[in-house]
């Protein structure tokens, strides 16, 4: 029988804890990363930068 490291992982909870504050920081970062770049792409577009 195969060990599963994530099973293995997510057993303690500070570890769970600490995989949600992971995730959770890179949506955010991905989320002010995109909307910078949707800004950046219309003031192209429109010839301001």
């Amino acid at each position: 029988m195969k060990r599963d490291p994530i099973k293995q992982f997510t057993k303690d909870p500070d570890n769970v804890a600490k995989l949600y504050l992971i995730m959770s920081g890179a949506s955010i970062l991905a989320t002010i990363s995109l909307g910078i770049g949707t800004i950046m792409f219309i003031l192209i577009l429109m010839g301001i930068i």
